[in-house]
């Protein structure tokens, strides 16, 4: 996995894998947008309307719709505190879970997984339009 620089703060957002590299879009948890009950950071959507590719792997995911690769975002419930971190089917969870960890600095923290329908790559959403 490329990026691995570990991270110490907290942190909320959004993140892709495309081609065993990461993008991600993070910000410290203090930095996070309230959203009902919990605390996040970006848009899929937004982040890949407003990229201006200037490497391999950018441009790769602009070359497809939004949601065409496999992608998640970590969320914080503060009344838990907890963390959860959402994923797409297609990702490897014992190889790019403990990545997540490290980037989005959750080693210390509480952590819950969960897999939405609205993390769903081209390849896991039988509806997908590309």
């Amino acid at each position: 996995m490329n990026n691995t620089s570990r991270e110490s703060i907290p942190k909320v957002g959004i993140f892709y894998f495309i081609d065993n590299s990461a993008l991600i879009d993070a910000v410290p948890t203090e930095r996070g947008e309230p959203y009902d009950d919990a605390i996040q950071y970006g848009s899929h959507y937004e982040f890949w309307q407003n990229l201006v590719p200037k490497t391999g792997i950018e441009k790769r995911l602009k070359s497809r719709a939004y949601d065409a690769y496999p992608r998640g975002r970590v969320v914080y419930f503060p009344k838990r505190n907890i963390y959860r971190i959402y994923y797409d089917t297609c990702i490897d969870f014992s190889d790019d879970m403990p990545f997540i960890k490290d980037r989005f600095g959750l080693d210390d923290v509480e952590i819950e997984y969960q897999r939405d329908i609205h993390y769903q790559c081209s390849k896991c959403n039988p509806d997908f339009l590309d």
